[in-house]
């Protein structure tokens, strides 16, 4: 599946520059988006006149980038699957997240058993997650969606410095854990 990442956000709320650049747990956010669309054949990104360095470094990865206009994301997201001509499915995932679990494939798998045109997470609570699949084949029509529920611990919208802690506690948390795991010492019989 194609993936396009959302790059194009003010990052107001986080005030630290470019969001996808501000590193948690040694990597730059981007960097673990990324990392965790694996699976994806393909990845394009959606840049803004807010994001110039973001752009520059998708360049530098290779990721073939498209500019929008920063209207929104929904707004941002029209404009770069009709400017890139794509006419299929395509996982879109904003620039902003921080998986703890590799919930991308889990997301492309649940897409294609269901017998929707669009696919959207969301937490328990019903916010939404930031990945989403879309048929650009189907872009100007109304696309019903099927709503793929993830843990807040599983991906972490970074908005607010707060986000960042939690985001570094948790990975430390779930280090621990694995290292426990890896060396036999979890829950032993």
């Amino acid at each position: 599946m194609l993936a396009l990442v959302m790059c194009g956000g003010k990052g107001s709320r986080l005030g630290m520059g470019e969001k996808p650049l501000v590193k948690v747990c040694g990597k730059r956010l981007i960097e673990h988006v990324l990392d965790a669309l694996w699976p994806c054949e393909e990845v394009l990104g959606a840049v803004t006149d807010y994001t110039p360095e973001t752009a520059a470094f998708l360049r530098r990865e290779g990721i073939e980038v498209v500019k929008t206009s920063g209207a929104g994301f929904v707004e941002d997201m029209c404009e770069a699957i009709t400017s890139l001509s794509i006419a299929e499915p395509v996982l879109v995932v904003a620039a902003d997240l921080f998986f703890l679990k590799d919930v991308i494939p889990e997301v492309i798998n649940a897409y294609y058993t269901v017998s929707t045109r669009a696919l959207a997470t969301a937490y328990p609570d019903g916010e939404y997650a930031g990945i989403n699949v879309v048929d650009g084949m189907f872009l100007g029509d109304e696309q019903e969606e099927v709503i793929y529920r993830v843990g807040r611990n599983e991906v972490l919208n970074i908005n607010t410095p707060d986000d960042l802690i939690r985001a570094e506690e948790l990975w430390k948390a779930w280090k621990t854990s694995f290292t426990m795991r890896k060396e036999g010492e979890w829950w032993k019989d």
